[in-house]
C-alpha cells in the first residue's frame, strides 16, 4: 500500500516474494517462478510519492495480500490461533478460539491529505469509524522503528479516549522494514518492544511484501522476535501478504510458518485483493476478491489440520483498493455491497480498505474517484460489523 501519498510504487515483483503457503497458488504479475499461472499480486506500500488514482499496491499486476496462519478468538491454542482483537468467541479446535464477528479497521495513511477529515478524532466525528490500520511503521536510525506514529500520538490517544482502536502496520510495499536494520532476533525484539512501549499500541500487523525481508533468514528473525515480544508485551500479531486468484503464492507460507513455529500466535491472514492485472474494463472485482478468499481458505485447512471452516474464516481478512486501482481495475461500491455480504455470511475475521483518506469525492488529496459522496465505501463496509 502506499505511504504518505501511494503505495502502488514500481514494487510488484518485490511483493511476488512475500510469504506465501504452496504450490497451489498463481503466479502473479512480476512471476513468482514457483507459481502456476494465475492473477498478479500487489501490496500496500509505504512509499512517498503522488500516485494518480491513490490506490494502494506495490506495482501494477498485484493482487493482495494473503498469508496463511491460524486465528481465532480471544485465548490461543496451541496450534498457533490467536485471539481476534476482543470479538466475541467460540471455542475452536486444538485449543484455539475463533473469533464469531468480523473486525472492520480501513487503513489510514499518516500524513496523507484528504478533504474529508483533519484528524483521527475529526474522522470519528464525521464517519463514526472506530477502528483504523496505521500505515505504516518503518525503519528508523540503527534497529529501531521510525517516528512516524509517536510524532502523531497526541492524536491517536485521543481518539483510543474517544473509544477508538488502532493497529499498527510494520512494512508494506516500500521503504525499509525495521527488521533489515537488525543484527538478530533478540535485538529486533528490542525495537518493537520499544515501539509499542513508547506507543502503547499492542494489535500489531506485519505487511510483508518486499524480496529481501523475506529471506529465510530474516522470517527466522522475525518469527523468533515476534514469539518474544508476544510474551513479554501480550501483543496481537497479524500478517498482511499478496495473493493470486487461485490463492497464496508459493513464497509466504514459510514467513508465516517461520512464525507458527516460533510459537507466535497469529490473529489474522490478511489478503490484499487488488491489482490483480490490466483485465477489461468494467471487469467485476468481487467474484476475483472472493475466489481469492475460497483458495486461501483452503489452503489454510490443509496448512493447518484440524483447523474447521469457522476457525480458517474467522482468521481471513481481506483489504482491497477502493475505486480505481493501480492498473484498469476499478473496485466500485457494487464491488464493495458483493464482498460486505461474503464478509457477513461467512464470518470473516477482518474488512480493510485502502484507504480511508481517498473514500471521498475529489477535490482535496486523493480520492477513490467513484465516491458520490466522502465515507461511500465505509458506509458499505461497515455493515460487516452488525
Amino acid at each position: 500500500m502506499r505511504f504518505v501519498s501511494t503505495w502502488r510504487a514500481s514494487v510488484a515483483l518485490g511483493l511476488l516474494a512475500a510469504c506465501g503457503l504452496c504450490g497451489a497458488c498463481g503466479a502473479s504479475a512480476g512471476g513468482d517462478p514457483s507459481a502456476a499461472a494465475g492473477a498478479g499480486t500487489a501490496g500496500l506500500s509505504s512509499a512517498a510519492g503522488a500516485g494518480s488514482s491513490g490506490a494502494p499496491a506495490g506495482g501494477a499486476g498485484g493482487g493482495g495480500a494473503g498469508s496463511s496462519g491460524p486465528a481465532g478468538g480471544g485465548g490461543a491454542g496451541s496450534s498457533g490461533l490467536a485471539g481476534g482483537g476482543g470479538a466475541p468467541t467460540t471455542a475452536g479446535a486444538a485449543g484455539a478460539i475463533a473469533t464469531s464477528k468480523t473486525e472492520y479497521a480501513p487503513y489510514y495513511e499518516i500524513y496523507s491529505d484528504t478533504g474529508a477529515f483533519d484528524s483521527l478524532v475529526d474522522l470519528q466525528k464525521k464517519a463514526g469509524l472506530n477502528a483504523v490500520t496505521l500505515a505504516f511503521v518503518l525503519k528508523g536510525d540503527g534497529c529501531s522503528t521510525d517516528s512516524t506514529v509517536s510524532e502523531n500520538l497526541d492524536d491517536i490517544k485521543a481518539f483510543i479516549a474517544a473509544g477508538g482502536h488502532v493497529k499498527a502496520s510494520f512494512g508494506g510495499a516500500a521503504g525499509a522494514y525495521v527488521e533489515t536494520g537488525c543484527a538478530d532476533a533478540t535485538t529486533l525484539a528490542g525495537a518493537i518492544g520499544k515501539f509499542v512501549d513508547e506507543t502503547g499500541i499492542t494489535d500489531l500487523d506485519f505487511d510483508i511484501e518486499q524480496n529481501g525481508p523475506l529471506s529465510t533468514d530474516m522470517n527466522v528473525r522475525r518469527g523468533q522476535a515476534l514469539k518474544m515480544v508476544q510474551d513479554s508485551k501480550h501483543i496481537s500479531v497479524s500478517f498482511t501478504l499478496a495473493v493470486n486468484d487461485n490463492g497464496l503464492p508459493s513464497k509466504p507460507l514459510n514467513c508465516l510458518t517461520s512464525a507458527l513455529d516460533a510459537g507466535v500466535k497469529v490473529s489474522h491472514v490478511n489478503i490484499m485483493v487488488m491489482d490483480y492485472g490490466d483485465m477489461p474494463q468494467g471487469t467485476a472485482i468481487a467474484p476475483i476478491a472472493i475466489s481469492s478468499l475460497n483458495a486461501t481458505h483452503a489452503q489454510l485447512k490443509k496448512a493447518l489440520p484440524g483447523l474447521t471452516d469457522e476457525q480458517a474464516w474467522a482468521m481471513l481478512g481481506a483489504t482491497p483498493d477502493i475505486g480505481q486501482n493501480d492498473d484498469n481495475e476499478i473496485f466500485t461500491l457494487a464491488d464493495a455491497q458483493a464482498l460486505t455480504d461474503f464478509a457477513i455470511e461467512h464470518h470473516l475475521g477482518l474488512i480493510t480498505f485502502w484507504n480511508i483518506q481517498r473514500d471521498q469525492v475529489c477535490g482535496k488529496g486523493e480520492c477513490s474517484e467513484h465516491d458520490q459522496a466522502n465515507f461511500d465505501y465505509h458506509r458499505i463496509f461497515e455493515k460487516a460489523l452488525k
